[in-house]
């Protein structure tokens, strides 16, 4: 009875240990020739069902805990179109070992400088002209891209200078008013043009006018005081240069001693109806005070004629009836 007890024993250890040896084997050979690799760790159970191995469970693997998180249009493509080895580890995150590159080089291989994984449609145009040094403004804002990208109908963006010359060439040859080649202006065009303008004659030019800036009454087009295309003789910088005073000019006033003064001494830049002597502050009791203010103020007021004017109150005020005349 011992002995066969003993043998049954035997018997059933050496079953266990081939069980285990054979599961222990079983489990190695799998795992070698796992499709999805050697080193694969994650159970089965979690992408896959009992009754058929083709079919991934919904949201059974969470991508989104790994470098590369499943997001836009991600979230639909299916596991093979990624991973077409279904070894997880050779799949790379680089957009070209999926997407055919449409531009042919022509804007690098980082899809993500324009595109999304929401679409390919690329919605921040502005911003990448920005980041390249070419802001979009103005009339820049409203171009039609094929003008500077001539391949952009074939989707690719080959780099283009962005000069303004490199566009405006024909423009700047063309130009006769002034005579840009004859004059030998500057190529960039951002230096008396504004470019946030609407036309190339917007006002708020970039060009530096130097110590005589070109505000107020001085938006002028430039051959108004460059004439004959002359714009390197240097002009002088005094009003009478431009603004001569002749016995044809309808104002009194500019024919009587005012002669003598600059007209800066009157006039503003603002306008030639801005006018503010300071010298009657201190030579005739502070003209522009009181009811000299306003209504009084005007020069041909009390200047009616060519003669010398002198500081007489009695020339404008009858003291006998107490009224102006």
């Amino acid at each position: 009875m011992f002995n066969l007890s003993f043998l049954i024993y035997k018997y059933n250890m050496r079953k266990l240990i081939l069980y285990i040896l054979f599961s222990t084997l079983a489990a190695t050979t799998f795992a070698r020739n796992s499709p999805h690799g050697a080193d694969f760790k994650i159970d089965c159970a979690v992408c896959h069902t009992a009754d058929n191995w083709k079919k991934i469970k919904d949201g059974g693997f969470n991508h989104n805990k790994t470098h590369f998180p499943l997001v836009g249009q991600h979230k639909t493509v299916s596991c093979r179109q990624c991973h077409k080895s279904l070894d997880f580890k050779k799949a790379s995150t680089d957009c070209a070992s999926c997407h055919a590159d449409v531009h042919q080089g022509t804007v690098g291989r980082d899809c993500q400088r324009c595109h999304t994984p929401n679409s390919w449609i690329v919605s921040k145009i502005k911003q990448i002209h920005r980041q390249a040094g070419f802001d979009l403004v103005g009339e820049h804002a409203s171009a039609d891209c094929n003008r500077c990208h001539t391949s952009a109908s074939s989707l690719q963006f080959t780099n283009i200078r962005s000069d303004c010359y490199a566009c405006h060439k024909a423009k700047y040859e063309a130009t006769t008013t002034p005579n840009h080649r004859q004059v030998g202006f500057d190529t960039d065009c951002a230096r008396c043009h504004n470019m946030v303008g609407r036309d190339w004659n917007s006002y708020g030019k970039g060009f530096d006018h130097g110590a005589f800036p070109l505000t107020g009454g001085h938006k002028l087009a430039c051959d108004a005081c460059h004439i004959n295309n002359d714009y390197k003789t240097k002009l002088s910088p005094n009003c009478s240069s431009c603004h001569g005073v002749d016995n044809s000019n309808p104002v009194a006033a500019h024919k009587t001693k005012f002669l003598a003064y600059d007209c800066s001494a009157c006039h503003s830049i603002k306008g030639w109806d801005v006018i503010s002597f300071k010298q009657h502050d201190s030579s005739f009791g502070n003209i522009y005070s009181g009811k000299h203010k306003g209504k009084w103020s005007s020069c041909s007021d009390c200047h009616t004629n060519n003669a010398a004017y002198t500081s007489s109150c009695s020339k404008c005020h009858n003291f006998s009836t107490g009224r102006l005349p």
